[in-house]
């Protein structure tokens, strides 16, 4: 029987599939599952997966030293528009911010789409206070008048409030009051506030940041008490951890308190898994790109680590607009993310043209080849219309796929339309969905002043290592890398993930203005709340591997927008706002070409971010397979190539049979249980000694 706390178990519900990796911490050894996800019931797929995987590898719920989780529920709920009855209540005069929104459009058009606020008008209330911007109080709150407030909130049958004050975040004072008095008035509601939401700047964007938080937090709350009771009953009875879009861990409480930093825990992960097997690669830098079921998510590491940013948008109107989509300012390692997946629908439009996506097929019914009642044609259908997969081994051979079902589908919704053979229908959903990525990569890429020729694509998820080499051929890239049990990589990113926590307060000031002794106050609050927040999720807080790094957002006085500029930590502990001054000139020089040197320095936002020391996970070696890829072939099928315009009798491979130093032509297609890998013609294939498969390009 297996070691008590020996085990580290990772598991991400997607659209489509529920993922979880389990590894031994002493041997490195990673057994993995993959079920369909159950969208009425997620925590179910999660219980009969786990049971699964736990029976097979003769593992024991009490031996596992910890679990963490990263959803998709929060970003369904707020897309789907599938949250809590919620209130907003603002400063007198402000209710309809959240509506107005800011003075930039994403588009020129007169009929601008907008997407609708999460809080109706008629539950937005405002109560008289008002603060100065240094915080200091103008209007006291007027208690009496909340207390109406919440007699009002009642009789509509609220169940969620956010609170948003003006200037709050350099005063939270009258924001908790209010919290006090409307927790007591609407018997225990769960209740956001901005100043501890989103202690930021700009008043629309931490206004939409709340009011989403607060109205996904009692399905958050359920989910997270249901699924820890579950856990229980499999023999898990210690603390469950889920993933921050950020890419650090936290507790339960943490989540069910502010459950819109994990809007983005999966792909996070992902990104992070990306990350650990570039380590192990030596490549430091690269393109991430994860392909499952629902969407497609790219994203850039550099210098072994995910890109991030402060912000980022849901249920964007117009998918590639940015503003057309509702602002959450919450830190989150930066992803670019479309409606492009295995269960993506393809339809033909309005015009008579053919389109894939967003709308997908998700688990339930899925696409038509499941077998579950799906009818309308998808990716997966085209895909195995083309050979890229095998109906006999989707999932290892767990779930057999109905060919003749695909070809249906297609046949019915999209050849018959469109005046094509089935074949020609298939292929023209294949390219359509890879040009609708290839957008999206071409414009993130080019947004960050990279050049794609320089980089591996890291292609990973269901459905990804099928598509990378047509993306990273149309892109001119060095090649693919899929990593070790691919299918499942952002689970894999849950469990070599380090504790993590970031924190920001704006502090809006000169900074040839501020004394030393305030900024320091500043900075550490912050570092105390993230040492706490440690303390929480198991690590040493004090401990010689936590790192705790700190920047600002800086400004010339009179702009509009500032930059962040990381603050090293000699000049910190100097305390010197002249090197800090000199540090952002440089720094916009650097990304601008000019610094405005005679113009003051403006700080808005301090930021913190304080991780402990990362897991021990090693990546094992392969060993004891033969050398030759003859031994690996499972045999050959004909499978569609666009670069050479028709069927190729091209050999199938067997991954877990190729050893180390492998090295053959393709075109070929290299089948493990969770994902296929489709190399094309000009691709040179070859396994490195950890696992990672390379499908070198010619350049």
């Amino acid at each position: 029987m297996a070691d008590v706390r020996r085990f580290r178990l990772g598991f991400d519900i997607g659209g489509t599939f529920t993922d979880f990796v389990l590894v031994d911490e002493q041997t490195g050894t990673v057994h993995l599952n993959k079920v369909l996800t159950t969208p009425r019931d997620p925590a179910r797929a999660v219980i009969e997966g786990l049971s699964a995987l736990l029976d097979r590898v003769k593992v024991r719920g009490e031996d596992l030293g910890i679990a963490i989780h990263a959803t998709t529920l929060i970003t369904n709920a707020l897309i789907e528009r599938k949250g809590a009855k919620t209130a907003l209540v603002t400063t007198e005069g402000f209710r309809d911010v959240l509506e107005m929104g800011t003075e930039v459009r994403y588009d020129i058009y007169l009929f601008l789409e907008r997407p609708e606020p999460l809080v109706p008008r008629r539950w937005r209330f405002e109560a008289r206070e008002r603060l100065d911007k240094g915080g200091e109080v103008v209007i006291p709150l007027d208690e009496q008048g909340l207390r109406k407030v919440a007699a009002r909130m009642r009789a509509e049958g609220i169940e969620t409030v956010g609170i948003v004050f003006l200037h709050s975040f350099r005063n939270p004072t009258h924001e908790r009051t209010a919290r006090a008095i409307l927790a007591r008035e609407l018997n225990g509601a769960p209740i956001s506030i901005s100043s501890e939401v989103a202690p930021e700047i700009r008043e629309y964007e931490r206004m939409s940041t709340t009011a989403a938080n607060a109205y996904v937090q009692p399905i958050t709350r359920s989910y997270i008490e249901d699924l820890e009771r579950r856990l229980v009953e499999v023999g898990y009875r210690r603390r469950t951890f889920f993933m921050l879009s950020s890419g650090g861990i936290t507790t339960g409480e943490t989540a069910q308190a502010f459950p819109i930093r994990l809007v983005e825990s999966g792909p996070a992960a992902g990104a992070l898994a990306v990350a650990y097997f570039c380590r192990f690669m030596g490549l430091g830098s690269v393109v991430s790109f994860d392909m499952g079921g629902t969407t497609a998510k790219i994203g850039l590491v550099k210098d072994y680590q995910p890109t991030k940013a402060h912000m980022m948008e849901v249920g964007r109107v117009k998918r590639f607009k940015k503003g057309s989509g509702l602002p959450i300012k919450v830190p989150v390692i930066e992803l670019i993310e479309i409606g492009a997946g295995g269960g993506s629908i393809a339809y033909v439009d309005s015009l008579g043209l053919l389109k894939v996506g967003p709308q997908s097929a998700g688990a339930e019914p899925g696409p038509a080849c499941y077998g579950r009642g799906g009818t309308e044609p998808t990716v997966t259908d085209a895909n195995v219309v083309l050979g890229y997969l095998d109906p006999g081994y989707f999932l290892g051979g767990a779930m057999r796929l109905d060919a003749a079902a695909a070809r249906r589908a297609i046949e019915t919704h999209l050849a018959g339309r469109l005046g094509l053979s089935v074949i020609d229908a298939a292929r023209g959903i294949f390219e359509v969905v890879n040009q609708n990525m290839l957008s999206a990569m071409k414009v993130y890429i080019a947004e960050r002043g990279e050049d794609p020729r320089k980089f591996y694509l890291v292609a990973f998820g269901g459905a990804g290592p099928a598509h990378a080499y047509e993306l990273a051929r149309a892109l001119r890239m060095k090649g693919v890398v899929v990593p070790p049990n691919a299918g499942a990589t952002s689970a894999m990113g849950l469990v070599t993930t380090a504790s993590s926590f970031d924190f920001a307060r704006s502090f809006v000031t000169r900074l040839d203005r501020v004394a030393w002794s305030e900024l320091n106050e500043v900075f550490g609050a912050m570092v105390a709340e993230g040492r706490a927040r440690l303390a929480e999720a198991g690590a040493d807080p004090d401990g010689a591997g936590v790192r705790v790094a700190r920047s600002m957002d800086l400004r010339h006085k009179g702009q509009g927008y500032e930059i962040t500029v990381e603050i090293p930590d000699d000049v910190y502990r100097r305390g010197s706002t002249e090197e800090l001054t000199r540090l952002f000139y440089e720094r916009y020089e650097e990304k601008y070409g000019h610094a405005h040197t005679n113009l003051a320095v403006e700080l808005i936002t301090c930021r913190v971010s304080v991780t402990g020391p990362p897991p021990d996970v090693p990546l094992q070696e392969m060993s004891g397979a033969p050398r030759d890829p003859a031994a690996a072939r499972k045999g050959a099928r004909p499978v569609y190539f666009v670069e050479a315009g028709g069927f190729v009798d091209t050999a199938v491979f067997d991954r877990y049979r190729l050893a180390p130093g492998a090295e053959f032509g393709g075109p070929a297609v290299i089948e493990e249980r969770e994902c296929t890998i489709i190399a094309g013609p000009q691709s040179r294939i070859r396994l490195d000694a950890h696992g990672n498969l390379f499908l070198d390009l010619p350049r």
